[in-house]
């Protein structure tokens, strides 16, 4: 059992509902507005289920945490995602946001939850105002006609704002009896859970790489100061609701100088004229997609003509290997709808400013009664959601060629490279010596502003359980006079080492829900 200080008070959960005492611990104090819920060995999942799925109901904000074993079987079946961290923050506030993060010890854990931005459900002004009325009254059964677009520049803002305009539409009004809005607003966040959640995939800040790929050499000298947020969207067919998909919106965050693959001070890409040569130039991929992954040791995960200069497939997503059966964990009739940055043409890519959704349908509010009297509102929506023209922009990359494959199913990988040659005529129209950083930005800071929309129909993956993984690679180069940058680099100073190439990962798994 964790131990708390004095000035803390920890309280077990189960004492406070009256049951036997049990591991899990409450703590409603060292984090304000935050519940820190600290699981142990012998917990049942079933039982942190059902606390959660309360908690969510009532609206209280939960940062969970435990043995890894533990924290892994404790999401309930209607938070579908479910990060791979020792920290899991669920936030009711607005929608339901999932996220995850590492957290190196106790203080580091409470250091990240004080600083939080946490969402807020606000007061839905936007209601419309009704006289006091009986809570038998307020909840009478009602069905309201439902048409909004939502557009957003993170899949954190488009539930969020889908919240606000589905309570705006269907929620009664602040002037009702609390006991009816309080009611209201727990089947009301129920409902919610199930039409659109969000969170972060990753939230790197200067990290080192987590590996080197096989077989290539290791180097700590490149950076990932990046935050990939993602959503989660249900639509239905307006014909036949029982033929829903779920749209899955990732993006990576953050915008200016400094996001994304960076590099340790002083080892920015730089022409030394004396070889002849370029030295620490990047080439960068991202690969994004779902299902179980190779394993590490498998030299053939990275074959070499996945890397720069080629642009053959990487083997490392098992879903899409050649001859490969129909793998348990392989979600089914996946559709990809986005993909940025395009490829680039004479230096110019299209990025993504926006998503958008048209949602139209009804969303019905109802009651249900017990044989005690007691009154329980209750909400069922039926809404369809369509992808849109997405709001995009022209921006230059100077240097470098963007390119992403259209030859797999379960995944995707875009890749930076340098355009070596035309960076040597860059180099020799200005007499350019030393560093590259106003060259290219392969050579200092790469910003990918990169983004993927799939759908997942819930018929033909209704039930499954299956991760969505994205990969960060970069290498790191020694580039001579010509159009490749050599596998093993064998300079005339001996001292300088062989090519390297390195990865971060990111995971998280999906539980897909029955209907």
């Amino acid at each position: 059992m964790r131990v708390v200080a004095c000035a803390v008070m920890a309280v077990s959960i189960a004492a406070v509902l009256g049951q036997p005492a049990r591991a899990m611990q409450r703590d409603d104090t060292r984090v304000p507005g935050v519940t820190l819920v600290t699981l142990e060995e012998g917990d049942a999942p079933v039982e942190i289920q059902g606390h959660i799925t309360q908690w969510l109901d009532a609206g209280m904000r939960i940062a969970l945490t435990g043995p890894s074993a533990i924290v892994a079987e404790a999401g309930p079946d209607d938070v579908y995602a479910w990060p791979s961290t020792n920290t899991i923050v669920l936030d009711p506030g607005a929608g339901l946001g999932v996220f995850g993060f590492e957290a190196s010890d106790d203080a580091h854990r409470l250091a990240v939850l004080r600083a939080w931005k946490w969402a807020h459900e606000g007061a839905d002004a936007s209601a419309p105002v009704r006289p006091q009325a009986r809570a038998a009254e307020e909840l009478s059964p009602r069905i309201r006609n439902v048409a909004f677009d939502l557009s957003g520049t993170s899949p954190a803002s488009v539930c969020q704002s889908f919240r606000r305009k589905m309570a705006a539409q269907i929620l009664s009004s602040a002037a009702s009896p609390a006991s009816a809005a309080l009611a209201e607003k727990r089947a009301f966040r129920h409902e919610m859970r199930r039409w659109c959640q969000y969170g972060n995939l990753s939230l790197h800040q200067s990290s080192s790489p987590d590996a080197a790929i096989p077989p290539y050499q290791f180097t700590n000298e490149p950076l990932l100061t990046i935050a990939t947020e993602w959503s989660l969207m249900r639509s239905e067919d307006p014909v036949d609701p029982e033929k829903a998909s779920y749209f899955f919106w990732a993006k990576t965050m953050g915008r200016g100088a400094g996001n994304g693959f960076t590099r340790r001070s002083g080892s920015e890409a730089y022409y030394d004229h004396v070889y002849g040569g370029i030295f620490r130039l990047m080439d960068v991929a991202i690969h994004s997609g779902w299902g179980p992954l190779a394993h590490d040791e498998l030299l053939t995960a990275w074959p070499l003509n996945s890397s720069f200069p080629d642009t053959g497939n990487t083997h490392v997503f098992d879903c899409d290997k050649p001859d490969e059966p129909r793998l348990f964990g392989c979600p089914r009739a996946l559709r990809l709808h986005t993909l940025y940055p395009a490829d680039s043409v004479d230096g110019t890519v299209t990025v993504s400013l926006a998503e958008r959704f048209i949602v139209g349908g009804s969303a019905q509010a109802g009651v249900s009664v017990d044989n005690t009297g007691k009154v329980t509102p209750s909400f069922v929506f039926n809404l369809n959601l369509a992808q849109t023209r997405t709001d995009t922009a022209q921006t230059q990359m100077q240097l470098l060629q963007t390119h992403s494959n259209a030859d797999t199913v379960h995944y995707r990988t875009t890749r930076w490279t340098p355009d070596v040659p035309a960076i040597y005529r860059w180099i020799a129209s200005r007499g350019h010596r030393g560093n590259l950083s106003q060259a290219t930005p392969l050579a200092a800071t790469l910003n990918p502003n990169y983004e993927i929309v799939w759908e997942l129909p819930v018929e033909e993956n209704a039930g499954l359980r299956f991760s969505y993984n994205i990969l960060y690679e970069v290498g790191w180069n020694t580039c001579f006079d010509g159009p490749n940058c050599a596998t093993h680099v064998q300079p005339p100073d001996q001292s300088l080492s062989p090519k390297a190439r390195v990865l971060w990962k990111d995971f998280m798994s999906f539980r897909m829900p029955l209907i």
